[in-house]
């Protein structure tokens, strides 16, 4: 799997910026987590981000294995 994902971020700008992307909400959802866990409506637009762009990213994958 590691290689497949190294392979399409290599080819693909618009990979590489999703995934960026993943990682700049995945910490932003786990900062507002440590220091503001009770604003549930916040951490849930995160949470929902986050598995919006997993999803995106599984897609992608999918479509370079076919």
């Amino acid at each position: 799997m590691a290689q497949l994902i190294g392979r399409l971020a290599a080819q693909s700008e618009t990979f590489r910026s999703l995934c960026e992307d993943h990682q700049l909400a995945v910490e932003t959802l786990e900062g507002l987590m440590a220091r503001y866990p009770t604003n549930d409506k916040t951490i849930g637009e995160y949470h929902t981000l986050v598995k919006e762009l997993e999803a995106d990213i599984a897609t992608a994958l999918q479509r370079m294995r076919a």
